[in-house]
C-alpha cells in the first residue's frame, strides 16, 4: 500500500466520520496518501466530490454511505466521471442489492463489505422458505427477498437472539421463561457461535463464527469482500480479519476510557 493514494468518502456525519482516526494513523504508518471528502446529509448531491476524485486520480475510494439513495448515486457519479468501479469499496451500509439495483450498469464491479452473506442454499434459509413461505405463512410482501443480503443480515441478528436467549434461560434456571434484560446480557456475553453451532443451526458460512463476552462485545470483527457483477453478489474473498486487531482494539478502549471520564461513568469490571 505504501504510496498510494485512497479518498475516503463519507456522509458528514458522525457515523461518516468514525474511521477516520484509525485511518490517518493507518495511513501515516504505511505511507498512504489519504484524502478525506465529505458530503452533506442526506447524500444525494455529489457532483463536487466526485470532481474532486477526479483531480486526485486515487487508487481506491472507500465510500461509507448511508441510506440507498446516496450509495446508488455514488456509483452513478463515479461512473459519470470516468472511476472504475472495480476501485471502489462499500462499507456493510452500502452492502445490498437495494444499494446496487437503482445504479444499473453503473454499479457493476463494485467492491462491497459483508458482515452476513446472501443466498438461498444455506439450510436454514431453505427451511424457511418451505416450512414458512412454503405453508403460505411468510409475510413479506416480495418473496424474492429471501436470501437477500438485508434479509440474511436479519435471519443472522435473529439466530444471534435467539441462541443468546436460549442460553440465558438455561443459565438461570428459566428454561421455557422470561428472563430479565440482566440475564439476557448474561445469556449474550456465554454467546459462542462456533462453525460447529453454526452448522448445526443451519449458516454455517453465512456469517462469520464469532464469541462475545463481559470483556468483548464486538462479536467477529471479520467482514467478507463481494463485488456486483450485475445480478448478484459474489464473494471474493474469506472472512478476513484486520491485519492489527489489538490497535483498532485499543483506540476503542481509549475513546471509552476518555468518554467515561468526562461523563462519570463507572466502566463495568468483568469477572
Amino acid at each position: 500500500m505504501k504510496g498510494k493514494k485512497i479518498v475516503h468518502m463519507h456522509i458528514d456525519s458522525a457515523y461518516g466520520r468514525e474511521p477516520l482516526p484509525a485511518m490517518r494513523q493507518i495511513a501515516e504508518d504505511w505511507g498512504v496518501t489519504l484524502v478525506e471528502i465529505s458530503i452533506p446529509p442526506p447524500g444525494l448531491e455529489q457532483q463536487s466530490q466526485w470532481l474532486q476524485v477526479r483531480r486526485e486520480q486515487p487508487d481506491w475510494v472507500t465510500f461509507w454511505g448511508a441510506g440507498s439513495g446516496m450509495n446508488s448515486t455514488g456509483m452513478t457519479n463515479a461512473a459519470r466521471v470516468g472511476f472504475p468501479r472495480e476501485r471502489l469499496v462499500y462499507v456493510t451500509f452500502g452492502a445490498a442489492e437495494e444499494d446496487m439495483n437503482p445504479a444499473g450498469d453503473a454499479a457493476v464491479g463494485t467492491y462491497a463489505m459483508a458482515n452476513a452473506l446472501p443466498g438461498q442454499d444455506f439450510p436454514l434459509v431453505q427451511a424457511i422458505k418451505e416450512q414458512v413461505y412454503g405453508a403460505g405463512k411468510g409475510n413479506l410482501a416480495d418473496e424474492s427477498r429471501v436470501g437477500s443480503v438485508y434479509w440474511n443480515r436479519g435471519l443472522g441478528a435473529a439466530v444471534m437472539w435467539i441462541e443468546a436467549m436460549r442460553i440465558a434461560q438455561e443459565m438461570h434456571g428459566k428454561v421455557g421463561k422470561a428472563v430479565t434484560g440482566a440475564e439476557f446480557r448474561d445469556g449474550y456475553e456465554a454467546l459462542n457461535m462456533t462453525e460447529e453451532r453454526l452448522d448445526e443451526i443451519g449458516i454455517k458460512g453465512m456469517v462469520a463464527p464469532f464469541a462475545i463476552s463481559c470483556e468483548n462485545h464486538e462479536g467477529a470483527g471479520k467482514f467478507a469482500m463481494m463485488q456486483w457483477d450485475g445480478e448478484k453478489f459474489v464473494q471474493v474473498t474469506g472472512w478476513e480479519a484486520p491485519l492489527e486487531p489489538g490497535y483498532i482494539r485499543q483506540l476503542v478502549e481509549d475513546s471509552a476510557a476518555k468518554f467515561a471520564s468526562e461523563n462519570n461513568v463507572t466502566p463495568k469490571a468483568c469477572n
